[in-house]
């Protein structure tokens, strides 16, 4: 867990995935396809990263509130979701660092991406 609190040692960890990914899945090892790995694991990060900042930010908290409250009053049996207002909604359940994380290191591997990208096409 600590390593994973030193961004920068992260991101030199992500760099290392990238390069093992490049060695095992390309065809051909040129700067095309460690571009096209570096990309995968990029926008990996920035998905997961947008996914939690939008969880955190409560966006899926009255649909969530919503369905639970619709079981509660739908339901034959009372005690099956007894406790539906006391669940913690899913904008609480995400720390708040977790978004910071995964888009610190998409923007980083994307800011990569993107040099690598013109070193590409200048050459």
């Amino acid at each position: 867990m600590r390593i994973m609190r030193n961004k920068w040692m992260m991101t030199v960890i992500n760099i290392a995935v990238v390069t093992l990914l490049f060695t095992i899945l390309a065809p051909v090892y040129d700067l095309y396809h460690y571009i096209n790995q570096l990309f995968y694991l990029a926008y990996f990060y920035l998905g997961i990263g947008m996914l939690a900042w939008v969880t955190r930010g409560g966006f899926f908290d009255g649909i969530t509130y919503g369905f639970r409250r619709f079981t509660n009053r739908m339901s034959r049996n009372g005690d099956y979701m007894e406790d539906w207002k006391d669940k913690p909604l899913p904008s609480k359940t995400i720390n708040q660092s977790w978004p910071r994380f995964f888009l610190f290191h998409g923007c980083v591997l994307m800011l990569g991406l993107l040099i690598l990208l013109l070193f590409y096409y200048l050459l």
